[in-house]
C-alpha cells in the first residue's frame, strides 16, 4: 500500500516528459493524486487496524502521524492540480510561458508530491532529510517558472535560505547518528525512527539536545518560522498560484513533521529528566514569535499574496505553539487546525491567481477595489476562505483555534493562551481589513477591459471549500480516531 503512493505519482512525473498536450498533462496530475488519496484513505484504515504499515524490510513506515499527513497531501495536490489545468492555459494565451515551462510544471509538480509523500513514510532519518532536500529542488524550480527577474531572485533566496537551513538539519540528523553509536558502541545501530525511539532512553541525551537544536533552525527555515521566515513571502508572491497553494498548504507543514520526529525523539529521550521539556519550550518561543510577527507585516503588505504567506506564518506559529502546550487537547487543536488550513489557504491563493491573470498585477493599488463585480464568483469563495482563515465560525479553523486554546488553559498556560487570542485577532483585523480594500466597492471608472473568467478555478476551490465545510460541523469516527493517536504519538503516549 505505501509503495503505490510513492510510484503512482513518479509514474505521472514520467509520462507527462512524453504526452503532447496541456489537458493529457493535467489529466495526469489529477488522475495520480485522486488514485495516491484513496490510497491514503485506505492506509488510514489499515492504520487504525494494525497501528503501524511497514513495508521494504521497514525500510517504508506508517503511523497515525504518517497517515494524516498523507490525507492531507493528496487533498492539496488535486485541488491543485485541478486548478492547474486552466490555469496555465490562460497563462499560454497571454505569453506569460512556453509550452517546455508550462510541461517543467507538469513534471515537476508530481515530483513535489512524490517527494513529500516519501518524507512521511520513510522510517530512516536519513532517507527523511533526503526526501525534504528533493522537496526543496523540486519546488525551488517551481518557483523560479516564470523565469523573470522577480522570481528568480526568489527562488535564489529560496535556495540559499534553504539549503542553509537543510544544511543545519542534516547535522542534527548526523549527532542522532552519534547519540546512537555513542549507546551502542559494539554495533553499527539502526537509523530507523522506530528502533531510535525503542532506545531512546539509552541515547546520550546531551548530544540529543544539540540534534534538536540544529533540527529545530534547519527544518523550521524550510517551515516557515519567523525569524527565518524571509524566503517565505517572496517564493509565495513569484510563484505561480497552483505552487503557491502547495508550498503553504503541505510543504510548510512536512517540515514541520520532519521536525516533530526529532521532538518525540528527544522527549522520550529526556523523559523524566529535569530537561524534559526542553524541546517543547524552543518550540513554543519559535511558535509565539512567528504569531507575533505576522500581524505588523499583514497590515503594511502591498501585494496580495506576500500579505498571504504573513499569514501562513501565522498559522504555522499557531500550530507549533499549541504542539509545545503538550497537552493532550492542544496537541489534536494543532493537528486540526493543520488538516483545516490545508483545505483553506490554497483556495486563497487559487483566487489570488484568477485576480492575478486578470489585472495582471498582484498590487492592492493596481487592483483597486470592487473586484467583487468583476469576478464574483472567485470573490464569493475568497471571501468565504478568509472568514474560514480568520477564524471566524462555523468553519473549522475557529473550533480548531478554540481548543489549542482551551488545552493552553488546561495547561496553566494562562500567557501564552492570552498571546495567542491577542495574536489572533491582530491577523482577523489585518486580514480583513487589507481584503476589504479590493474585494468590495465600487469600480473606478475608466478601468481598461479585463479578461475575467467567472468559473475558473471554481472545481478546485468548491472541492476544498466543501470539504472544509463538511468537515466543520462533521469528522468521521475513523478520521477522529487517527487525528486523536496522531496526537499520542507527537504527546509521547502510544
Amino acid at each position: 500500500m505505501l509503495t503505490p503512493i510513492l510510484f503512482v505519482p513518479l509514474g505521472a512525473a514520467l509520462l507527462c516528459l512524453f504526452v503532447p498536450s496541456r489537458r493529457a498533462m493535467a489529466a495526469l496530475g489529477v488522475l495520480a493524486f485522486a488514485i495516491t488519496l484513496g490510497l491514503g484513505i485506505a492506509l488510514v484504515h489499515e492504520v487504525l487496524a494494525r497501528g503501524v504499515v511497514r513495508e521494504w524490510h521497514e525500510f517504508l513506515s506508517a503511523d497515525a502521524l504518517s497517515a494524516w499527513m498523507v490525507l492531507l497531501i493528496s487533498v492539496v495536490s488535486l485541488a491543485t492540480s485541478l486548478y492547474a489545468g486552466r490555469y496555465f492555459q490562460r497563462d499560454l494565451a497571454a505569453g506569460a510561458v512556453t509550452p517546455g515551462r508550462m510541461r517543467e510544471f507538469f513534471v515537476l509538480t508530481p515530483l513535489f508530491g512524490a517527494g513529500m509523500f516519501l518524507v512521511v513514510l520513510a522510517n530512516n532519518l536519513g532517507v527523511m532529510w533526503a526526501a525534504v532536500e528533493a522537496t526543496a529542488l523540486s519546488s525551488v524550480l517551481l518557483v523560479a517558472l516564470y523565469n523573470r527577474r522577480n522570481s528568480l531572485e526568489a527562488a535564489w533566496k529560496y535556495v540559499i535560505l534553504g539549503s542553509l537551513g537543510l544544511a543545519l538539519a542534516l547535522l542534527g540528523t548526523v549527532f542522532v547518528y552519534a547519540a546512537a553509536c555513542k549507546s551502542f558502541p559494539d554495533s553499527l545501530p539502526s537509523f530507523n525512527w522506530s528502533y531510535l525511539m525503542s532506545v531512546a532512553h539509552q541515547l546520550d541525551p546531551h548530544q540529543l539536545k544539540l540534534a534538536f537544536v540544529f533540527a529545530l533552525v534547519g527544518y523550521g527555515t524550510k517551515a516557515g518560522f519567523a525569524p527565518l521566515h524571509t524566503w517565505l513571502p517572496d517564493a509565495h508572491s513569484e510563484a505561480p498560484s497552483p505552487t503557491s497553494a502547495m508550498l503553504s498548504g503541505v510543504s510548510l507543514k512536512i517540515a514541520l513533521y520532519a521536525l516533530l520526529r526529532f521532538h518525540i525523539l528527544t522527549t522520550a529521550c529526556l523523559d523524566g529528566s529535569p530537561d524534559a521539556g526542553f524541546s517543547r519550550h524552543l518550540l513554543m518561543g519559535f511558535g509565539l514569535f512567528s504569531m507575533l510577527l505576522a500581524p505588523p507585516f499583514i497590515l503594511v503588505q502591498k501585494n496580495l499574496k506576500r500579505m498571504l504567506a504573513y499569514s501562513s506564518l501565522e498559522h504555522m506559529g499557531l500550530i507549533c505553539t499549541g504542539i509545545a502546550l503538550n497537552t493532550p487537547l492542544a496537541i489534536f487543536g494543532a493537528l486540526l487546525h493543520m488538516g483545516y488550513h490545508a483545505l483553506t489557504k490554497p483556495v486563497l491563493f487559487f483566487a489570488a491567481g484568477n485576480i492575478h491573470q486578470t489585472f495582471h498585477s498582484l498590487e492592492f493599488r493596481v487592483i483597486g477595489p470592487g473586484v467583487g463585480k468583476i469576478l464574483p464568483v472567485t470573490v464569493l469563495l475568497m471571501g468565504m476562505a478568509a472568514l474560514a482563515a480568520v477564524g471566524l465560525p462555523p468553519f473549522g479553523l475557529f473550533f480548531s483555534e478554540l481548543t489549542i486554546v482551551s488545552g493552553g488553559i488546561a495547561a496553566h498556560q494562562i500567557t501564552v493562551s492570552v498571546i495567542i487570542v491577542v495574536a489572533l485577532l491582530l491577523s482577523f483585523c489585518g486580514i480583513l481589513q487589507q481584503l476589504t480594500r479590493i474585494l468590495l466597492g465600487a469600480r473606478k471608472p475608466g478601468d481598461p477591459p479585463t479578461d475575467a473568467r467567472r468559473m475558473d478555478g471554481v472545481p478546485a476551490m468548491a472541492l476544498l471549500l466543501g470539504s472544509l465545510l463538511l468537515f466543520s460541523v462533521w469528522v468521521p469516527a475513523p478520521l477522529l480516531d487517527l487525528m486523536h493517536r496522531a496526537a499520542a504519538i507527537i504527546g509521547g503516549k502510544p
